[in-house]
């Protein structure tokens, strides 16, 4: 037997432990969501160990034994700063891991917002203003570009932060942001989200037909 028809095998039982939520909420359920709460953990605590803490330390020394003591600094502020994140567990020394959690809140913070902006707040901005094509000829489409341009700006001003009486016309822009054109783009993704999950359930059962099949 291979390491691919382990594999399979494998994957086919915890397929079945999985589509056993169907009927119910039962043992073998939880035994597979326990697998793979394990398996994920392990995972990354081998991925930590090997990838994040022993190839840079390795890699740092050997550019030190050549005169490059720059990532030997880098690795050992992130050890120090580490070993200091396991003091929040003494509350009378939590205030030690306080300092590597506001560094590490606050990059993280300046890096999704950068993120943000640039990879997707800006690419949005340029595509919605850009003209839509048609998907035939790739021409102009103005309608298409017309209805993407409306709807971006009444779902934006539908989000505002400001009082509305019921009668004003603002009312109908809140109506059409938030209950037509928002609900359009989650239906979309909700639907996006459902193909690929019934990819994923066509895999698994053409792999447990295959199973049987051989």
């Amino acid at each position: 037997m291979t390491a691919d028809s382990i594999g399979l095998i494998v994957g086919a039982v915890l397929t079945v432990l999985v589509l056993t939520y169907i009927i119910g909420d039962s043992i073998l359920f939880r035994l597979a969501v326990h697998i793979l709460i394990g398996a994920g953990a392990a995972y990354a605590a081998v991925v930590v160990l090997f990838d994040v803490l022993w190839k840079p330390s390795s890699d740092a020394l050997a550019q030190a034994a050549v005169g490059n003591p720059g990532p030997l600094v880098i690795v050992v502020v992130g050890l120090v700063l580490g070993i200091m994140v396991w003091f929040k567990a003494s509350p009378r020394l939590a205030w030690i891991g306080n300092i590597p959690m506001g560094y590490l809140i606050g990059v993280g913070a300046a890096t999704v917002l950068g993120g943000a902006i640039l990879g997707t707040l800006g690419p949005q901005i340029v595509a919605a203003g850009a003209p839509a094509t048609s998907p035939s000829g790739g021409q102009p489409d103005v309608i298409m570009t017309f209805i993407v341009a409306l709807g971006t700006i009444v779902t934006l001003l539908s989000f505002g932060y400001y009082r509305i009486g019921r009668t004003s016309p603002m009312q109908m822009v809140n109506v059409a942001g938030r209950r037509f054109f928002l609900m359009i783009a989650l239906g979309a993704v909700f639907a996006l989200v459902f193909m690929a999950s019934v990819t994923l359930l066509l895999d698994r059962l053409y792999a447990i037909y295959r199973l049987f099949v051989k």
